[in-house]
């Protein structure tokens, strides 16, 4: 049985019990979780001591197994195939850093819209190196960092909330899901940038959902940083053994709840290295040279998928 948050409200109120089924599969990920990580369908689960396997789109933390003892976790077996996508990316492009940031923000999501203005705003969203296949209205920008912070006017400095930029369409030859060839399309852009701000999967959500999308640094031997749920820079460096690049970066942005403050702590604190020249980029790039080198040959191996098996009930690939 598959279940998605939309569907939480009225299953709980019906009279369907979910003990009966053979496996579940909840693909709860994009809202299903509130602030304090409490998700209805999963405690409603654990109170029935469900003992079959729930099967999730998500990295499943000590955190929640604690929160829920009652529940068997297995990660889905496709989510870990998704991350499998770049294993016969076999290109070496030349690191030629001419450039501060790159990133592409595909479908309409608020939290892409977001991340677009506010690279805009700083003046980071260079159109050669950054996407932006979505349009909306500064209203609707301006109406979203209101709804979400008590202080909106201090924080809406931070993002272009006028219509000449958010109804734009800047776009690359991509195709969205097809990452054998996106992959290609885009390691000249991430080669020439400093810094890869991935824009992660729903990032105004609030349990950390770790894509394929951060793998298009890490296969082309690039820096990254990611707007996402908050603790998904710890998750992928606990649960999937990757390293993050602490020489450069202050990850402390990442364990803000709030979305908006969240991303301006991210904009904020990468703004030192903005202005500094392609050499002293270059000198940077090369302290976390060992940690880049040891990103790519944990994701070729396949060690990250080891390190997901010590954390749920399925077997490696």
């Amino acid at each position: 049985m598959e279940l998605h948050v939309e569907h939480y409200n009225s299953l709980l109120n019906s009279e369907i019990n979910l003990s009966l089924q053979d496996s579940i599969f909840i693909s709860d990920h994009l809202g299903g979780f509130n602030k304090e990580l409490t998700c209805k369908i999963l405690e409603s689960l654990n109170e029935q001591n469900f003992t079959k396997d729930i099967y999730t789109l998500y990295c499943v933390t000590d955190c929640l197994k604690k929160k829920y003892p009652n529940i068997k976790f297995s990660v889905d077996k496709q989510y870990k195939m998704n991350l499998c996508h770049f294993e016969n990316y076999n290109m070496h492009p030349e690191i030629n850093l001419k450039n501060f940031v790159c990133s592409f923000n595909g479908s309409n999501h608020i939290s892409r819209q977001l991340l677009a203005s506010t690279l805009y705003k700083f003046n980071y969203f260079n159109e050669n190196y950054c996407s932006k296949n979505n349009t909306n209205s500064g209203s609707n920008i301006d109406n979203y960092v209101s709804w979400y912070v008590h202080n909106a006017q201090f924080y809406l400095k931070f993002f272009d909330c006028t219509n000449d930029f958010n109804k734009q369409i800047v776009s690359f030859a991509y195709e969205r899901f097809d990452h054998n060839k996106n992959i290609y399309t885009l390691a000249q852009k991430l080669t020439e940038s400093f810094l890869h701000i991935v824009s992660e999967t729903m990032a105004d959500s609030y349990y950390p959902f770790v894509t394929e999308k951060f793998l298009y640094s890490v296969v082309n031997r690039g820096l990254f940083l990611t707007y996402a749920q908050p603790g998904w820079h710890k998750i992928i460096e606990s649960n999937y053994g990757f390293r993050l690049y602490k020489n450069l970066f202050d990850y402390r942005f990442d364990s803000i709840i709030n979305p908006i403050e969240r991303l301006i702590e991210l904009m904020c604190m990468i703004s030192k290295f903005s202005k500094l020249t392609t050499d002293e980029w270059h000198d940077l790039y090369l302290l976390e040279s060992d940690s880049i080198e040891y990103n790519y040959d944990h994701y070729f191996s396949k060690s990250y998928l080891k390190s997901l098996k010590t954390i749920d009930n399925t077997s490696t690939i």
